[in-house]
């Protein structure tokens, strides 16, 4: 079990403050790190949970939280998120959609939609990066690699192609990094990713291949499954099956190339 529920902590990017949760656990430092990067739908509790349970698996876990400094992400409830956000990517037919959901939430599920097309996303990598070199400069924290979800999925392959000393990196159903960054990756990378997420999905064996191409090491797995299938608490994309078996690689991968101080 972790040696205790969590904090809140303040690191600096882009000239602001942003927060981060994080979660010890039991044993003397140092501890094998791993930064945990939410999906679209933000640091929300089922993120903290996973937090929890990394560190419960033995492994200094901290989610910085990209959204901080978004009020226009606090606007919504996460409800509004997930069923705006899938807008666009899955689902093109707008008005057929929003004629599904009780007529007072139509609105704040379009708004929500508009939140999630106009985000800067592009600045997100930045807050990941000074999340990084935080973990680096603790004296209490060892090997550190990175899992991440949809967009944290992407955050984690941007790292790893940032040139950042990353022991492992997860990637659930994110979309790969330019090419040509790929031979500055230096740690072993795992994927999950559903077979019905084509958008995803279908790109992966050029990635796969490009990777093998520079000397990388990536495994990878496709489910029997949709895009969100192990964090989409929300939607209907939450499969249980394929996340059981996903958790269970991803847990051996990460104690094969991080290790974990018992």
């Amino acid at each position: 079990m972790a040696a205790d529920s969590g904090e809140w902590i303040g690191f600096r990017a882009l000239g602001m403050e942003f927060r981060a949760f994080i979660v010890k656990p039991e044993g003397p430092p140092p501890w094998p790190t791993l930064i945990a990067i939410h999906a679209a739908s933000g640091l929300d509790a089922h993120h903290e949970n996973l937090t929890r349970d990394f560190a419960a698996q033995g492994y200094f876990t901290m989610s910085p939280d990209l959204y901080s400094n978004d009020p226009g992400y606090r606007a919504f409830t996460l409800a509004d998120v997930e069923d705006g956000m899938v807008i666009g990517p899955r689902i093109t037919d707008v008005a057929g959609y929003l004629a599904k959901f009780p007529a007072e939430r139509r609105d704040a599920i379009l708004a929500a939609h508009r939140w999630v097309e106009n985000r800067p996303e592009k600045t997100y990598i930045e807050i990941v990066g000074a999340c990084y070199e935080m973990a680096k400069a603790r004296p209490d924290v060892g090997a550190i690699g990175a899992i991440g979800y949809c967009m944290g999925g992407r955050l984690v392959a941007e790292l790893a192609v940032s040139g950042v000393e990353l022991a492992a990196g997860v990637i659930f159903y994110g979309i790969d990094p330019p090419h040509e960054r790929i031979p500055n990756i230096k740690g072993p990378l795992q994927g999950h990713y559903g077979v019905t997420d084509k958008r995803i999905t279908d790109r992966v064996p050029a990635f796969a291949a490009a990777l093998k191409a520079a000397g990388k090491d990536f495994t990878y797995y496709v489910y029997e499954a949709a895009h969100g299938f192990a964090n989409a608490i929300h939607l209907n994309a939450r499969n249980e099956p394929a996340a059981k078996l996903a958790n269970e690689r991803t847990r051996e991968f990460l104690a094969a190339t991080l290790g974990r101080k018992r």
